[in-house]
């Protein structure tokens, strides 16, 4: 396992590894569990469990907000942790070459942390490299993209949809919206305390929205949920129709589409040309809900390609990148061109090419 090359995925929602020649070795809620704001009481899957069942003590922290590190000392203890419980001591990965999946539009200093997260831990890796998200599902689609010939990705995450136009193995457009799958779930929360007088919480809505949503009205599906009522304030279990979950998410899915009409309007022609003819790539876990394929094709009249598993685009175009055993030479590796990690800087983390 020394040495081997790791790709990490570092979502809102969850956090993946995948190692070179083995897979996928992580997939957990990207949350950790604090106790009186220093020891570690739970990680993952097991501390997601506790959200709205702790005590004052303990604290449930999920360290990255809209596609960014927003709480660094948390997320440096959940990524040594989870590396103490994959390696036995996260310093038995020492030596490991790390590539690191980005959001397009971050910021510089953003764009540090996610390297610096790595330098800052017992991990001690060879080297760190980044990519951009959109390239891994692009990979993850099987397409060619160094190829002159323009490719559309859609990405709806947990906090952010990635909007980005690809060609010659670079970003020629993207754009980051804060509209995405816990957006709907805070929609769907509101929408139903204001119409059924119920309040429910973000696993159900959450439940409600993989499990009846509509991308378009008329489903006609039904789940039963539980929450409390608003007037008694006694727990409560009611059935809720597809539609209106619908009515709950449709601005947040035309928040959405009206961005992805707005990216190709300032495309150039010939990457037009390009995207008429191979449609829009769609993944991310919101990508599942009814009919969103039918309701993109109707708002931009282009085929809409729903990526297989498309939960696990971003780890597995990651993992094909790092099986490659050329990746480091490949010419979209780095965020920004010009830039890349060098690890004998490891104060500055970020250093200028020669």
């Amino acid at each position: 396992m020394l040495g081997k090359s790791i790709g990490i995925d570092l979502g809102t929602k969850r956090i993946k590894y995948y190692r070179k020649g083995d897979g996928i070795i992580f997939d957990q809620e990207n949350c950790i569990a604090m106790e009186n704001r220093d020891e570690i009481r739970a990680i993952g899957d097991e501390a997601a469990e506790m959200v709205g069942r702790t005590p004052e003590t303990i604290e449930v922290i999920y360290p990255v907000n809209r596609g960014v590190i927003a709480n660094v000392s948390a997320m440096e203890f959940l990524f040594n942790t989870s590396f103490d419980r994959l390696y036995g001591k996260a310093k038995k990965a020492s030596g490991t070459s790390f590539v690191i999946a980005l959001p397009t539009d971050i910021t510089e200093v953003e764009k540090r942390s996610f390297a610096d997260l790595i330098h800052k831990s017992a991990l001690k890796p060879k080297s760190v490299s980044l990519v951009d998200k959109p390239i891994c599902v692009a990979m993850a689609a099987g397409l060619d993209i160094m190829k002159a010939r323009g490719v559309m990705t859609v990405d709806v995450g947990a906090d952010t949809t990635e909007i980005a136009i690809i060609a010659l193995g670079g970003i020629v457009r993207s754009r980051l919206l804060p509209t995405a799958g816990n957006k709907f779930d805070e929609s769907i929360c509101n929408h139903i305390r204001q119409k059924c007088a119920l309040v429910i919480g973000k696993s159900n809505a959450e439940q409600l929205k993989m499990g009846i949503a509509g991308a378009i009205a008329g489903q006609a599906l039904t789940m039963q949920v539980n929450g409390r009522d608003v007037v008694t304030g006694l727990p409560k279990r009611m059935e809720i129709e597809s539609d209106l979950v619908y009515e709950a998410i449709k601005e947040d899915l035309r928040n959405i589409t009206e961005n992805i009409k707005s990216t190709l309007e300032h495309v150039p022609p010939e990457v037009s040309s390009d995207i008429i003819d191979a449609g829009i790539y769609v993944t991310g876990g919101s990508a599942l809900i009814g009919n969103f394929d039918k309701l993109l094709n109707k708002e931009t009249n282009l085929k809409i390609n729903i990526l297989e598993d498309p939960q696990d685009s971003v780890i597995n175009g990651l993992g094909k990148l790092i099986d490659d055993d050329n990746y480091r030479t490949l010419p979209y590796i780095y965020r920004q061109p010009g830039y890349s990690v060098n690890l004998r800087n490891i104060n500055n983390g970020i250093s200028k090419k020669k």
